[in-house]
């Protein structure tokens, strides 16, 4: 407590402690313990980065399914920095980086509002879209992306969404395998199309 002297009296001002604001982020970075690796939001400035990651890591678990010539023309639509800049832009597109001790881009995934297939449950108001789960190949192993996929339901969760859904590419079982396991089940099948070559995604859905 502190006083205040006055000629006829003594005014008691008790003492506020100064509490300092801490800015607190939308959602705070999360560590993989041990692995060096942090998940936070991608950032405009490593549109190059995250444009090189999708572009190696699709061609290395598709490209050997396409010609030389559709998987170029996919790469240089879907994955050139332009495009890429353009999805960290949109409102209706989050998206999450996975980074290395260094700060490297070592992998990422998006969270994609408004769009739907038909065979999920319920309609494009009550349900979002997990896009582009890669991982580089030289971090394979270390978690990495249980923990984006876990960072995108955490966040369709506090919107309100009561399913995700996503597609996978049906010669992949190793990617099912993991949704599998995160409680993602088969719904229903589209075409995926990399340049002229139509191929076969199956789709996958769960309740948060």
């Amino acid at each position: 407590m502190a006083t205040i002297n006055s000629t006829d009296n003594v005014v008691v001002v008790p003492v506020v402690p100064v509490v300092p604001i801490v800015p607190v982020p939308e959602l705070a970075k999360a560590t993989i313990p041990g692995s060096g690796i942090t998940i936070g939001h991608a950032l405009t400035s490593e549109a190059a980065a995250i444009a090189k990651i999708g572009a190696d890591t699709f061609t290395a678990t598709f490209g050997f399914s396409v010609s030389a010539e559709d998987l170029a023309s996919f790469l240089a639509e879907t994955y050139s920095e332009t495009t890429v800049l353009a999805d960290l832009q949109d409102p209706a597109v989050q998206t999450w980086a996975a980074r290395d001790s260094s700060g490297k881009v070592v992998g990422l995934v998006q969270l994609v509002r408004g769009l739907s297939e038909p065979c999920v449950p319920g309609d494009a108001t009550t349900h979002a879209e997990l896009r582009r789960l890669y991982v580089d190949t030289t971090a394979h192993g270390r978690g990495i992306g249980s923990k984006l996929i876990a960072a995108v339901e955490e966040k369709a969760r506090a919107e309100g969404f009561k399913q995700l859904w996503l597609t996978v590419w049906e010669n992949n079982p190793k990617a099912e395998r993991l949704y599998a396991r995160l409680g993602y089940h088969s719904v229903g099948d589209v075409n995926f199309i990399t340049g002229t070559c139509v191929q076969t995604d199956h789709v996958l859905s769960k309740s948060l």
